[in-house]
């Protein structure tokens, strides 16, 4: 579904990406690890079109998106919770859900309505009219995917999925991606919490110093400990 091809990204001269390759197939659950500032969140970025690819190509379900606008790259079917949330704090929870909104379309992950995310996320059913600003961190992080879904996407991204969130949300937010991979959507996340991330995902990827270094199972990254020591300071 998303062929990403050699793709290199730069900040002004200092480059960040160099030659970056993976795929991510329909209904498969993809991580993307390693420690900080090994470019993770380029790659995402570089991906959405928010700092966008200097070499390389990204293909989703075929058609060519490296020199796409970002809000063209959503309309193509590519949902994004990024690191930080970034909801609309002067917005209510009803609006930030309805602001993006798109049709459902065929394929995984059809359907997304209010009603289903608030089915998904009953805290934001009881806070619909509260703003954004408002919200809890795990309220931000279950409406920063909640608006990403009503985009009725074929691919979710999330960038720290929970990253400072406390146990019970983090717990909530994994059965969310748990369900929605199940339901067939396919699921490209960054995360620090392995354990959590080898029950969730298909595939593996290990970045360093802006490179996939490695990419395997979670049996085969379980059963090298000397390999997260290395790479993912574990």
């Amino acid at each position: 579904m998303l062929q990403v091809e050699h793709i290199e990204t730069f900040y002004g001269q200092s480059q960040a990406l160099f030659g970056v390759s993976f795929s991510v197939e329909m209904g498969e659950a993809v991580t993307l690890m390693g420690r900080n500032g090994m470019g993770k969140t380029t790659t995402l970025r570089s991906v959405m079109g928010l700092t966008p690819a200097a070499a390389g190509h990204i293909r989703f379900a075929g058609r060519e998106l490296t020199a796409a606008a970002p809000h063209a790259i959503a309309r193509a079917g590519i949902g994004y919770v990024p690191e930080g949330r970034r909801i609309f704090p002067t917005l209510s929870v009803l609006e930030n859900l309805t602001a993006t909104a798109a049709p459902g379309r065929a394929g995984g992950g059809t359907g997304w309505t209010l009603q289903r995310v608030f089915d998904m996320f009953p805290k934001l059913k009881e806070r619909q009219r509260q703003m954004g600003a408002l919200l809890s961190g795990g309220e931000q992080q279950m409406l920063a995917i909640g608006r990403a879904l009503m985009t009725n996407p074929r691919l979710l991204i999330l960038d720290e999925a929970t990253e400072g969130l406390a146990p019970l949300v983090r717990r909530e937010i994994w059965n969310c991606l748990e369900a929605l991979k199940n339901d067939g959507l396919s699921i490209l996340v960054v995360d620090k919490n392995i354990d959590a991330l080898a029950r969730l995902a298909d595939r593996h990827l290990i970045m360093d110093k802006g490179r996939i270094v490695w990419s395997g199972t979670s049996e085969a990254l379980e059963a090298d400990p000397e390999l997260g020591r290395r790479l993912l300071g574990v």
